[in-house]
């Protein structure tokens, strides 16, 4: 539809409704006044409105015109005419727990008469905000949506203040009122930090490729790594900290960013890092190998997630184990249950993680 005619119309029209310029029930411009601020046909007008009328934007009254539809009355339409469905949506499917989140969604479904559908977004902003505005409107009678980044807060915003069914997992939005289903991850660090503190090790990293800023699940892993320094007596050290490892990769490059980071943990005599996930402890396990550091012996890694990989590196990694198909039931529980029982769920429910030791942890040398 991108790029003719009537899609321009019908783009500047969801636009305006989603921003509130046009509200429930609010008439749309008519056909001719349409035609006539765009410059195109009766027949572009008429099918721009019709688009709008089928993707569920609008209702149109024979001699009246055309009108915005409230969410409320096309969201209980659609439950009627095609079923119980919820939806899904996240960045992609991969190893790292989507497929968890999938199953354990979808098999709780199942049993209460729901089914799932899934949509990724393949870490695209516009068209995570494309399903996030639309998947309400064409019958998800719910979502469970799985954030890439801080974003589409005025569609959020939108959908929290109609009380449509939905929540997050993985993680959270302070700024939104909007519940959310995620690993405990300040306990998960907490744990893993802790673990390292009793092998007795003192000057202990934390490895992040995101920004604190702008991922709730690694700000809680941070908040839990200065918890447990703190209940061991050792001074927090924002030298063994670095974070948002994928922007500076950009700008100056994997190996010289690997090489001055190594360089520190050396100079500095860190003996021990917790990184935000298995990825990134995964590449930092081979980047000491490369460059001649034993693991364990001279620096301890923790990961984060235990993703298969973490059994099956050079040395398998020490993590922490997320309960990802829990994740996924309890969402599916939490929005049948608002549907089914009106319970609005605004809350961030916390499911437990658990340490999995393996080689990569030893004793402080």
């Amino acid at each position: 539809m991108r790029g003719t005619l009537y899609s321009k119309i019908v783009e500047e029209m969801k636009a305006k409704i989603a921003s509130g310029v046009y509200k429930a029930d609010d008439q749309l411009p008519t056909e001719a006044e349409l035609t006539e601020r765009f410059g195109v046909s009766r027949v572009t007008s008429r099918r721009a409105l019709e688009e709008l009328e089928k993707e569920g934007y609008i209702y149109r009254i024979q001699g009246s015109g055309s009108f915005v539809k409230p969410l409320g009355r096309f969201q209980k339409e659609q439950t009627a005419r095609i079923g119980k469905m919820i939806s899904l949506i996240i960045p992609e499917e991969d190893d790292r727990g989507t497929m968890g989140y999938i199953r354990g969604a979808s098999e709780w479904l199942n049993k209460h008469g729901y089914f799932l559908s899934v949509h990724q977004s393949n870490y695209d902003d516009s068209k995570e905000r494309n399903l996030l505005d639309t998947l309400p409107r064409r019958g998800a009678s719910a979502l469970i949506y799985y954030p890439r980044a801080q974003g589409n807060f005025d569609i959020l915003h939108k959908l929290s203040l109609e009380e449509y069914p939905i929540v997050m997992i993985d993680k959270h939005f302070e700024s939104l009122s909007i519940g959310s289903v995620e690993s405990d991850n300040v306990d998960g660090t907490y744990q893993a930090v802790s673990h390292l503190t009793r092998l007795g090790h003192r000057k202990i990293g934390f490895l992040s490729s995101v920004s604190l800023e702008s991922t709730s699940s690694v700000l809680d892993r941070y908040f839990g790594y200065c918890q447990a320094l703190k209940d061991a007596g050792i001074p927090l050290d924002c030298r063994w900290v670095h974070l948002d490892g994928r922007a500076t990769i950009e700008e100056r490059g994997r190996d010289r960013f690997f090489e001055e980071l190594l360089e520190l943990y050396v100079s500095e005599g860190v003996t021990a890092v917790q990184a935000e996930n298995d990825l990134v402890a995964a590449s930092l396990l081979n980047r000491c190998l490369d460059g001649g550091l034993r693991v364990p012996e001279d620096l301890s890694i923790i990961g984060y997630d235990n993703n298969p990989l973490t059994e099956h590196v050079a040395v398998p990694l020490t993590t922490v184990g997320q309960n990802f198909y829990e994740i996924g039931r309890k969402a599916a529980a939490v929005v049948v249950d608002w549907l089914e029982h009106a319970a609005v769920c605004r809350k961030r429910l916390k499911i437990p993680v658990k340490l999995v030791e393996r080689e990569s942890t030893a004793k402080r040398a």
